[in-house]
């Protein structure tokens, strides 16, 4: 990753900050973008002095003249970007379908789905112009498997999974690589929200899948966190170029795909188990 730039939106904070900080020490130059000014403020402080060159940009991923604006920034200041980190999320309202709120629901599907996008055509708009570079969508069980009482988000990560896939096929001749990726369940982030929800809460349904997540863990079927990372900084240096436009697991065996083997997957929960 020496000498590339990267840009990790929502990358204050959870997984996000520690993609910034693994993909830091392997040398890239990090830009991340949110809306918590002072996550942001927090995390460059940290990683800055750690030796590591990063920087903010407070931008909602939703607003297309702010991702803009940002990209346009990132190639001023370091002349390239070569990796997009599509993690800004947002984890919707739960409950049952027919009672959730609409105005939420939709929300969840301008972060998750028309986030990535916009994230995406701004990153593009240079990407296209030298012939390089890459987009790595974070997607989830969730979108793979069905995830009753959360269906915003679950819908949302099955429609980026086709997001993925359709660019991919688009930009096959160009040199740009698009992968989903999928850390598996970690303790951080959303995940670890959920279990804080398990007693915590007045909620039935958020208690709900906090119960669910701590019955994960507590089956060992967690990914462990240097592994979810690990698997990024691969994907993000071009071990798995060859295998754009699919789901990449944090627990895959990416020597063995790009030398042309059969694909090893991780084995995370089963998530149809949650009903």
């Amino acid at each position: 990753m020496q000498g590339s730039t990267v840009l990790i939106t929502g990358g204050a904070k959870g997984l996000g900050r520690l993609f910034s900080e693994a993909l830091g020490r392997e040398g890239a130059r990090v830009f991340i973008t949110g809306r918590d000014t002072m996550a942001m403020d927090d995390t460059v402080k940290a990683l800055s002095a750690d030796g590591i060159a990063i920087e903010a940009i407070r931008a909602d991923v939703v607003d297309r003249a702010a991702m803009q604006a940002a990209v346009a920034r990132i190639v001023d200041v370091s002349g390239r970007l070569d990796v997009l980190v599509n993690n800004a999320v947002d984890p919707g309202p739960v409950g049952p379908t027919a009672d959730v709120d609409f105005d939420a629901w939709w929300y969840t599907q301008r972060v998750n789905v028309a986030g990535p996008l916009i994230a995406a055509q701004a990153a593009l708009a240079f990407m296209n112009r030298v012939g390089r570079g890459r987009i790595i969508n974070l997607v989830s069980p969730a979108g793979i498997h069905r995830w009753p009482y959360a269906t915003a988000y679950s819908v949302s990560k099955a429609a980026l999974l086709k997001l993925t896939e359709n660019l991919a096929a688009e930009l096959g001749s160009t040199g740009i690589t698009v992968f989903s990726y999928n850390p598996g369940f970690v303790d951080a982030g959303l995940t670890r929200t959920g279990i804080e929800f398990a007693e915590s809460t007045d909620n039935p349904w958020l208690r709900r899948i906090g119960r669910w997540a701590v019955k994960v863990r507590d089956n060992g079927d967690f990914t462990p966190l240097e592994v979810a990372v690990r698997t990024l900084v691969r994907l993000a240096r071009g071990d798995a170029d060859a295998w754009s436009g699919r789901v990449i697991n944090a627990g895959d065996d990416l020597l063995t795909a790009v030398s042309g083997g059969e694909r090893v997957p991780a084995s995370p929960a089963d998530a149809r188990e949650f009903r």
